[in-house]
């Protein structure tokens, strides 16, 4: 019995992990207008996104988990910017509230102190500026980030959360977008990204077998390593060589590489060059 016991607590643990791995999705909303309010376009670093206010069927989640990604640096300090709709309809004096999450210790929720990066409350429809600073303790890789616009209590409705937990009374008119960052330390590997980029890498997302081609300036050695977004390095792909080739192959799968952004350098001679790889598994 005991035994049986044990095993019903482990499978009870594994199920509930299980659950917690994935990012909560918002229930579906009560069916109301195309005009309620949303994200028309979402700026940050290399992200911009631009969107009508209502993306899915009203009846539907209204939270779109998009593909925009970026690269944000511990400790660095990013200006982001939003532009909200309003409903000129139904509440044509309705502001809304403003939320911008990050899951910075990657635990797949945006409820620990300092996940709330942005907080403006009672913004009339337009485009709201702000910033935020990545924590220096911020873990480092792959997570998400999650931007909100939502009614506010003009129109009957209570302060955003992550997860509408405890749900609005009366529905979650506003919409939510998600958006994948990775957290990279201070490194040389980032700076180099301004250098020009002479490298092509298809496919790109990746799923292990990459073709790289590039222009070769000059007949001297070729080297190809592949660092993690922490400045690491992970494979060295290419050593030495002198062929007079523009194009290699490579099969990365031998590297049990995880799901993430990788930089590849490739030097030759006094031309270095970076480009970042997606890789998924």
């Amino acid at each position: 019995m005991r035994t049986f016991t044990l095993l019903l607590a482990f499978t009870a643990t594994v199920c509930a992990e299980r659950v917690q791995a994935q990012y909560c999705m918002l229930p579906g909303r009560t069916i109301y207008s195309n005009d309620q309010p949303g994200i028309l376009n979402f700026k940050l670093k290399n992200i911009n996104r631009t969107s009508s206010n209502v993306e899915k069927p009203l009846n539907q989640p209204s939270l779109v988990v998009t593909t925009d990604s970026t690269v944000l640096e511990r400790g660095k300090t990013y200006p982001v910017s939003i532009m909200h709709s309003k409903d000129n309809v139904i509440f044509p004096n309705a502001r809304n509230n403003i939320r911008v999450w990050i899951d910075y210790n990657g635990d797949k929720d945006f409820e620990d102190a300092g996940e709330t990066v942005i907080t403006k409350d009672y913004e009339y429809a337009g485009t709201y500026t702000d910033s935020f600073t990545v924590p220096a303790t911020a873990k480092l890789g792959v997570t998400r980030l999650r931007a909100t616009a939502k009614m506010s209590s003009d129109a009957g409705h209570t302060i955003p959360t992550s997860c509408d937990m405890p749900a609005d009374p009366i529905d979650y008119h506003g919409e939510m977008e998600d958006y994948t960052v990775t957290i990279i330390a201070p490194s040389d590997v980032n700076t180099m990204t301004a250098m020009e980029n002479k490298v092509s890498v298809a496919p790109n997302p990746s799923m292990g077998l990459i073709s790289v081609s590039f222009s070769r300036v000059s007949s001297e050695a070729l080297n190809v390593t592949l660092y993690d977004m922490t400045g690491k390095k992970v494979a060295t792909l290419l050593t030495d060589d002198r062929q007079d080739k523009h194009e290699y192959v490579f099969d990365l799968h031998q590297y049990n590489l995880q799901t993430g952004m990788y930089m590849m350098q490739v030097s030759n001679g006094t031309s270095v060059s970076y480009q970042r790889i997606a890789m998924v598994n």
